[in-house]
C-alpha cells in the first residue's frame, strides 16, 4: 500500500503569508492591489504639524486682517463730519479773504451775519457775499456780477441781486467780527459791522454748529 501524500494541504509560502496577511508581517498592501482591499497608509507626525503650522500661520493673517478692518471702522464712526465740513467751508471763506485785493469800501463790507468782498469769477468781477438764513439755519452765498450791480450814478447796489445758494447748511448762527487799529486809544478792537473806507486788519468767522463752536481768525495782508 502506498503512503498517502498531504498534497493538499501544503504549507504556505513565506512569500504568500506576507501578501495575504498584512496585519501579521507589518507589510503595507500595496495600492494596486485588488478591489475591495483597504489601504493602510495614512499621515505621519510630521505632516500633521507642517498642517497645523499652515493653518495657525493663515489664521493669524485672517484675524489681523479683520482687527484691522473693525479698527479702521471705529475711526470712521469717530469723525464728526460735520464739523469738517464747517472747517472745509470756513478755510474757503480764508482763502478768498487773504487774496483779497485792495478795494474800495463799496466793494468790502460787513455785518455782523453778511459778509461782501470782491472776487473774479469766471474771469469776470464779481462781489460774493455770504450771509445767514435763520428760516433755513444755512449759510448762503451769492454771487453777483459787477455789471448787475453798479447803478447809474456808479455805486454800488448793495441789494443782492442773483439767486443764493446754500454754502453751509445745518447751522444755528454765523458771526463776522472785524479788527482794526483805534488810534484814539491806540488798541486792537473788535467790531460787529465794518463801512469805512480801508480794510480790517483781521475778520473773525464763528460758526455755532448744534454741538461745537468753530471760529478761525484770518489776517488781511493787504490791509
Amino acid at each position: 500500500m502506498l503512503p498517502f501524500r498531504h498534497t493538499c494541504l501544503k504549507k504556505p509560502s513565506r512569500l504568500n503569508l506576507k501578501a495575504s496577511t498584512p496585519l501579521g508581517t507589518g507589510y503595507r498592501r500595496c495600492p494596486t492591489a485588488a478591489c475591495g482591499s483597504l489601504s493602510l497608509t495614512g499621515f505621519t507626525l510630521v505632516e500633521l504639524l507642517i498642517a497645523l503650522s499652515i493653518f495657525s500661520v493663515v489664521s493669524i493673517g485672517i484675524y489681523s486682517t479683520f482687527s484691522s478692518g473693525m479698527s479702521v471702522l471705529r475711526r470712521v464712526k469717530n469723525i464728526d463730519f460735520s464739523r469738517q465740513k464747517v472747517m472745509l467751508k470756513s478755510e474757503r471763506i480764508a482763502r478768498q479773504l487773504r487774496e483779497l485785493p485792495a478795494c474800495r469800501k463799496q466793494l468790502f463790507m460787513g455785518t455782523a451775519t453778511r459778509l461782501s468782498l470782491p472776487e473774479f469769477a469766471d474771469y469776470l468781477p464779481c462781489r460774493v457775499t455770504y450771509h445767514y438764513d435763520s428760516a433755513k439755519h444755512s449759510l448762503m452765498r451769492t454771487v453777483d456780477q459787477l455789471n448787475d450791480i453798479i447803478s447809474k450814478e456808479g455805486k454800488i447796489i448793495l441789494e443782492l441781486k442773483s439767486k443764493s445758494l446754500v454754502f453751509l447748511p445745518k447751522i444755528k448762527e454765523v458771526k463776522f467780527s472785524y479788527l482794526y487799529l483805534n488810534l484814539k486809544t491806540n488798541t486792537y478792537d473788535w467790531v460787529d459791522a465794518w463801512a469805512q473806507d480801508y480794510l480790517p486788519l483781521a475778520v473773525k468767522i464763528s460758526i455755532f454748529g448744534e454741538k461745537q463752536e468753530y471760529a478761525t481768525t484770518v489776517f488781511l495782508p493787504t490791509a
